[in-house]
């Protein structure tokens, strides 16, 4: 895997899932990164940008835009997302009861309880006025 970064501006649309699925594989080719570490990184990514765009526009302010930055460091790959929308933590979101009848769910929490099964590392910051996630996956 070789070294290397990239960091775009993203518009706060679902139209934009399809925008990063193509960057995460072209910079995965670029950087030699294995196709299984690809596939979580990107299904994870566009988890976190649909939820930016669908639940970030109910709380004022919306945000005027989505941050992405991959990067390689050493045996992992990473990925950062920000938004400027208002202060939201999806972490501290309760864990959802997966092995409970459909019926008796609470609705939500699924998407970010699938990115964390699937990363090594998920983090919350807020940076000044912004949101930033981020997450990363080991590479074998």
């Amino acid at each position: 895997m070789r070294p290397g970064n990239l960091s775009t501006r993203l518009n706060v649309n679902l139209g934009e899932t399809v925008l990063v699925g193509k960057i995460v594989r072209e910079f995965g080719q670029w950087h030699g990164i294995p196709e299984d570490a690809l596939f979580v990184v990107n299904l994870s990514l566009d988890e976190l940008v649909t939820n930016i765009v669908t639940h970030s526009q109910k709380q004022p302010p919306p945000p005027k835009e989505i941050v992405l930055r991959l990067s390689t460091v050493k045996d992992e790959v990473r990925a950062e997302v920000e938004d400027d929308g208002c202060a939201f933590n999806p972490l501290t979101m309760p864990v959802p009861d997966v092995d409970a009848p459909l019926h008796e769910r609470d609705p939500g929490g699924l998407g970010i309880h699938l990115v964390r099964s699937l990363m090594d590392s998920v983090n919350y910051q807020r940076v000044g006025t912004r949101n930033r996630l981020t997450i990363s996956k080991k590479v074998a």
